[in-house]
């Protein structure tokens, strides 16, 4: 296996498709063409080697009912059934095939449809080929070479191995795009295929430090997950990806490139599935190693890799070299003490253009107006808490003989406003409601408090003021009949993960928190979002309310369904 500086070179590994016997001569595969005659595949190893390696640690093989995309825009490959698309889809169908350790057969995942020779043997074919086929949007067009995949930005890592805390995952190789192209003259009815891996992927090791709390108990750190976030993205919901050049043969740079690449900011997120539960807890010295696959996009520096966890913590290591084929990252998370603490400030890590409307905010309903609760907001504060409902704190004054104005306590306006005070965090944003309770003289708004905007770069620094009426939000005393700003329930029942129409889920019930978050970390959406959610019990730790686990969650959703 060839590497650099300990790294497996910058394709990975070369992979093929051999349709038939194990030879590299295109010209001696199989036997000779006939006319109608279907196209025979199977999968090998030139060197021998196995599809593809990520280093010691994972190997991945072909495996049975693998499904690779197999296409061709030359006049010469026909499709089996007349008038239909000259692309299909085959699969691994057995391993070691006739005894050989290095030759799977791949057959028709579909009996009848298949591609097959035309009645022209003499002029060269081209095929493409892509894996996962299920991931295939289009096929090349007429000699186009550009492959449209499914990109999926919310992956998983599951962990199959945690012997000495360590924890050892495997990713889902359907993330681990291949293309392949070859061009030649059909004179047996085989034909030989190389794929190539083009994912950038980095390899991230996280090991814990020390975690104290004020009592002095050791506790762990529950990661629970990991956000890649790139200062380059897709300009497409789809993977784009034109094929420059042959597969086949010696394997030193990309034959391929990579369309669509727009300034911006995505963020790939992955989620961890430690034996059903969407996290781990790592005492000291315990290690994670995760792999995430990400667009390969060209020089890509600046990455940043940002750790997840509960509480008050905020883990986010720049990545100054440019990520490789395959990087290996390590991060040494700090010794986590009562002084060492730093606010979980997640909505500075999104893009400034981000919609307000496309994102998950985590919420709390204050439940009296007393010191204590004052106290308890500036604590949701660092760990993550964005939104709250300010009922209590509010009440009414008279302004006339019939008008009646609320207005909400100095107290709790206060401690809302020292979130911002001396130029602290200055790229997230607030929101507060109170409920219109039909006074004439509707709500007063605190000095610099804003309206709903539209992205958080209008929002940054800002604290929004809205008011419920029925069960919709409203901006602060705009007529009652407007149109809503958008809804409410109060049923969890009705949660669902959606982008299409923002809405808030009143939770009053703490015995609904883990319905909730079950919701939340089972989807393998790659859209949607929480809008706001209020947790009963936010953040209280170790605790099987589960407050500070669905607190996390709807904040990993701001990372996880980006598309």
């Amino acid at each position: 296996m060839e590497k650099k500086n300990g790294l497996l070179t910058a394709a990975l590994l070369a992979t093929v498709l051999l349709m038939g016997s194990c030879s590299s001569e295109d010209s001696e595969m199989g036997t000779p063409a006939q006319s109608g005659s279907p196209i025979l595949f199977s999968v090998a190893d030139v060197q021998p080697r196995t599809r593809t390696v990520y280093e010691d640690r994972l190997q991945i093989n072909w495996v049975e009912n693998d499904e690779i995309g197999i296409c061709s825009p030359s006049d010469n490959v026909l499709p089996s059934v007349e008038g239909g698309p000259k692309n299909t889809t085959y699969k691994v169908t057995a391993l070691n095939a006739n005894g050989h350790p290095h030759h799977a057969e791949i057959k028709p995942s579909e009996e009848n449809n298949y591609l097959k020779w035309g009645d022209n043997l003499t002029t060269p074919a081209v095929f493409y080929g892509a894996y996962p086929a299920e991931r295939i949007v289009t096929y090349p067009q007429e000699n186009s070479g550009v492959f449209s995949m499914k990109y999926y930005t919310n992956q998983e890592c599951e962990v199959y191995s945690s012997e000495n805390g360590v924890y050892l995952t495997k990713p889902d190789m359907k993330n681990a795009y291949m293309m392949a192209k070859n061009e030649l003259t059909p004179i047996g009815d085989h034909v030989l295929m190389a794929f190539d891996p083009i994912m950038t992927t980095p390899d991230i090791t996280i090991t814990a430090g020390s975690y104290e709390v004020g009592t002095g108990i050791i506790q762990p750190v529950t990661v629970t997950g990991v956000s890649i976030i790139m200062p380059k993205k897709l300009n497409s919901t789809d993977l784009n990806y034109k094929i420059t050049g042959l597969t086949n043969g010696t394997f030193t740079n990309p034959r391929g490139e990579l369309q669509d690449i727009a300034d911006g900011q995505e963020s790939v997120f992955i989620q961890i599935d430690n034996d059903g539960k969407k996290y781990v807890d790592l005492y000291e010295g315990e290690s994670i190693n995760l792999m995430a696959f990400l667009p390969p996009i060209p020089q890509l520096t600046g990455a940043k890799i940002r750790v997840h966890t509960l509480g008050s913590t905020d883990f986010v290591k720049t990545v100054e070299d440019e990520l490789q084929a395959q990087s290996r990252i390590t991060i040494k998370l700090p010794d986590i003490t009562p002084e060492t603490t730093k606010p979980n400030n997640w909505m500075s890590k999104l893009d400034d253009n981000t919609s307000l409307k496309s994102m998950s905010i985590p919420a709390y309903v204050c439940q009296e107006n007393t010191e204590n609760e004052l106290q308890k907001i500036e604590d949701l504060f660092r760990k993550g808490v964005r939104a709250f409902d300010a009922e209590v704190f509010a009440s009414t004054k008279s302004t006339g003989i019939l008008e009646w104005t609320k207005i909400i306590n100095k107290s709790f306006i206060d401690k809302i406003n020292s979130f911002f005070t001396e130029g602290k965090n200055p790229n997230e944003f607030v929101i507060v409601w109170i409920e219109n309770t039909s006074h004439a003289g509707g709500i007063e708004c605190p000095n610099g408090w804003i309206d709903f905007p539209d992205k958080i770069t209008n929002a940054k620094g800002k604290i929004i003021l809205l008011e419920t009426y029925s069960n919709e939000f409203y901006r602060v005393n705009s007529k009652i009949g407007e149109k809503a700003l958008f809804s409410f329930s109060e049923k969890t029942a009705d949660f669902k993960l959606t982008n299409s129409d923002w809405t808030a889920l009143l939770n009053k019930e703490a015995v609904e928190n883990q319905r909730i978050y079950n919701t939340i970390v089972s989807s393998k959406l790659q859209t949607g979002c929480t809008g706001i959610v209020t947790i009963p019990n936010a953040g209280i730790t170790f605790d099987d309310t589960y407050g500070d686990l669905l607190l996390q969650a709807i904040i990993d959703c701001n990372f996880k369904f980006k598309h």
